[in-house]
């Protein structure tokens, strides 16, 4: 075999290798869409005066509360937002003021038509409102797509490096990371907690 056949062999392999991770990410997506989310509970502890995080089902969320309102950091998936919402009533009064998204897979975005239905104001990088107006295919040719989120559902607040939000005696700050696990992750920081 000439060395040019084995790079085209090479190619061939990769784009097998590339096809079968594309499948198991079709898989896998069709598998939170099968999930039966009324089993899920949704937990909160308390990570410093104001803040929380909780957990249930996909990213954990974080729960920053006061009297400007409450700031949720990632809002899982669209059928746990009535649990979501229950579990911060018990923590405050305050409404859902502000939604933060750390990035634009459905577990992390899921619930934001929703709480943008009750007015909250939902900021991520610029990344996350651009993925979450494209249709996105996975498994090449397989059939499984994610359709763009509806307009409610995203971003109206974006930054490119990062932004800080002042609310509830707290410097929130918001950073964007280079490209990890997506081109649109960002971290948040809350000094005063000394929490990330």
């Amino acid at each position: 075999m000439r060395a040019n056949d084995r790079g085209a062999s090479g190619v061939v392999q990769g784009r097998r290798v590339l096809w079968i991770a594309l499948a198991l990410v079709a898989g896998a997506a069709a598998a939170v869409v099968a999930q039966n989310f009324e089993k899920v509970e949704i937990k909160s502890e308390k990570l410093a005066d104001g803040v929380y995080m909780l957990t249930g089902s996909g990213g954990n969320l974080g729960v920053v509360t006061g009297p400007d309102g409450t700031v949720l950091i990632d809002d899982q998936y669209a059928a746990l937002s009535p649990k979501i919402k229950a579990a911060i009533q018990a923590l405050t009064d305050k409404p859902e003021r502000t939604v933060i998204n750390t990035h634009w897979h459905g577990d992390h975005v899921g619930g934001n038509e929703n709480f943008a239905n009750d007015c909250a104001e939902i900021f991520a990088h610029d990344n996350v409102r651009k993925r979450m107006s494209e249709l996105h295919i996975f498994g090449a040719g397989v059939g499984d797509t994610a359709q763009p989120s509806p307009a409610k559902a995203r971003p109206v607040v974006t930054f490119n490096d990062g932004v800080t939000l002042r609310l509830n005696g707290e410097d929130i700050t918001v950073v964007h990371v280079p490209p990890a696990h997506t081109d649109g992750d960002a971290y948040v920081w809350l000094p005063h907690a000394n929490l990330i």
